[in-house]
């Protein structure tokens, strides 16, 4: 166990702190547990480095004594004697120190791990940790219509995504080895439901929604919240939820500018999380998982928009959502509050774009929680539902979507007002020009320049081939007039982008119609003979390549020492 995967074997740690130049930090309480499940049986040795602690620090293990961390030393090895093998349990006591902030700190830990003295295989408890997950995803694969062979290969993607987010730092002999058996449990069932329920819908899109909903629950649930990813601004959110719950309704915060803006945060995300911590759930938790569930539907709401004219293009549209880089960086860079705008953004376009669900009461909802979720989203909503408005053309959008409209942007307008002089106090700095003013972005041209690579590295040349390929055409169908809606707004949203310093992440936005696209360009070509077939699947293996080295990037590697 080393810095960036301890939260999966700790009990007793501060809050992560990300130090700039040096990664994540972790201090220990006074008291600090870390729990090794299924090691073998045999003698063992113990390596244990920390530092900053002021007293000095006793460690056990299984309760018996193994030595002293005296202040100024960095590190202990330690013989441990014979054992039966099973779960070990190493603890660390101190009188600890009182910190500046409150806190009583006990020490910095940086890597705490047994070596056993023989490597043993995998124990009958971790081998049904994968058999058990493995066997429901294949059954329930099955039940929702897919071929053996597609429902075995299903079960191994999941068995293979789990050992993956357990091989790193051993996470295997942690606790989290069990709850993540758990989670593929539950993605099964989800998926199962999902399909069904899309079936009875539509008869033919079971297998097609089954899918998507296991793809998008790997990457958006699992991979989202997995201990062993460093999030940035998890500690930030997670404040930020505790103001709300203590009555902050009006939140503000600071760009990353030379000079920063200080800018209106918006509270939806933390809103619907508070009655959670009220029940005692931890904040970091909740607000990783408030992402990744938000995420989740907003993935599902797109293949339930797409799969009437298609299940194949709604879920192969959903699996290049997934392999699009900037679908996943928000949770590694910790946009957990951007991460639900453009959730609910996508939510409410679908709404917007389809039949209308739930009348304008649900439209509205969609609209001020995307606008109320982050200042972002406000702008991307904004322009998006002009440019879906001016689609509408002659025939208007009717009654509901207008009347959606005028409720949910009036929502958010009168909560808006409270920063309206805190704005117009900042308009004259909108003349400063485009960029960060930091770094490699000075400007507009560098600004350009940052938006091409960001088009090219984190959506990725054969998404943006498969987009060409299956671009909307607004004369073809309504879908098509309101994707090429959104594609508008995007370039609407680049303008202020590229030549104010307001930072518009509307590629992030994008990646919903660049996905329907990329899916709808996947099906062109599949129908077009062997050779078209091939060309599909070898743009979806090189844009798979490409988002599977940035997942692995965000939660493997990123931010780490």
């Amino acid at each position: 166990m080393r810095r960036g995967g301890e939260t999966a074997f700790a009990h007793g740690l501060e809050r992560r702190e990300m130090v700039p130049g040096r990664g994540p930090q972790r201090w220990t309480s006074p008291l600090v547990r870390f729990v090794f499940r299924d090691l073998p049986p045999g003698p063992a040795r113990l390596d244990l480095r920390l530092r900053g602690q002021r007293t000095p620090v006793l460690v056990a293990v299984d309760g018996v004594n193994a030595g002293v961390v005296e202040p100024g030393r960095t590190s202990l090895v330690a013989p441990l004697r014979s054992s039966g093998g099973g779960d070990h349990v190493v603890e660390l006591r101190s009188d600890g120190f009182d910190a500046g902030d409150g806190r009583r700190l006990g020490a910095l830990l940086d890597s705490a791990t047994l070596h056993p003295a023989r490597r043993g295989g995998p124990s009958p408890r971790l081998a049904l940790l994968f058999a058990v997950p493995a066997a429901l995803m294949a059954a329930a694969a099955l039940g929702a219509g897919l071929p053996a062979t597609a429902a075995l290969a299903t079960a191994a993607e999941a068995s293979l995504a789990q050992a993956l987010l357990l091989w790193p730092q051993g996470l295997a002999r942690s606790s989290y080895a069990t709850l993540l058996a758990g989670l593929v449990a539950a993605g099964a069932a989800g998926a199962l439901g999902f399909a069904r329920w899309r079936e009875r819908r539509m008869p033919g899109a079971g297998p097609w929604a089954f899918a998507a909903f296991v793809t998008a629950f790997l990457v958006q649930v699992m991979a989202g919240t997995s201990p062993l990813m460093v999030v940035s601004d998890e500690v930030f959110h997670a404040n930020n939820l505790a103001r709300v719950a203590g009555g902050e309704w009006f939140l503000t915060s600071l760009t990353q500018h030379a000079r920063p803006f200080r800018f209106p945060y918006g509270v939806s995300f933390y809103v619907l999380l508070v009655p959670l911590l009220r029940l005692g759930v931890d904040a970091v938790i909740l607000v990783r998982t408030g992402a990744a569930a938000a995420g989740l539907a907003a993935s599902l709401g797109l293949f339930g928009l797409l799969a009437p004219g298609g299940a194949a293009r709604a879920g192969l549209a959903v699996l290049l959502l997934q392999l699009l880089p900037w679908t996943f960086d928000p949770y590694s860079f910790g946009n957990l509050s951007n991460v639900f705008g453009q959730s609910l953004t996508t939510l409410f376009f679908c709404w917007w774009a389809g039949k209308t669900p739930g009348g304008w009461p649900a439209g509205a909802a969609l609209l001020a929680l995307g606008c109320l979720g982050h200042f972002s989203s406000l702008m991307v909503l904004g322009v998006l539902a002009g440019a879906l408005l001016v689609a509408r053309g002659g025939e208007g959008p009717g009654r509901t979507r207008l009347a959606a409209l005028g409720v949910g942007l009036g929502l958010a307008g009168l909560y808006y007002l409270r920063f309206v002089p805190l704005v117009l106090s900042q308009l004259p700095r909108l003349a400063e020009g485009g960029g960060q003013g930091r770094g490699a972005s000075r400007g507009p041209v560098d600004a350009l320049k940052l938006l091409v690579l960001g088009v090219l590295g984190r959506w990725g040349a054969p998404a943006l081939v498969l987009a060409a390929l299956g671009r909307p055409r607004p004369g073809r169908s309504a879908l098509d007039r309101d994707l090429a809606a959104y594609w508008a707004a995007g370039a609407v949203l680049a303008v202020p982008a590229i030549f104010s310093p307001l930072d518009v992440r509307f590629l992030y936005a994008l990646t919903v119609p660049l996905a329907a696209a990329g899916g709808a360009g996947l099906v062109l070509l599949r129908g077009r003979g062997r050779a078209g077939a091939l060309a599909a699947w070898l743009l979806l293996a090189l844009q798979a390549a490409l988002g599977l080295r940035s997942l692995v990037e965000a939660v493997a590697v990123r931010y780490r020492p």
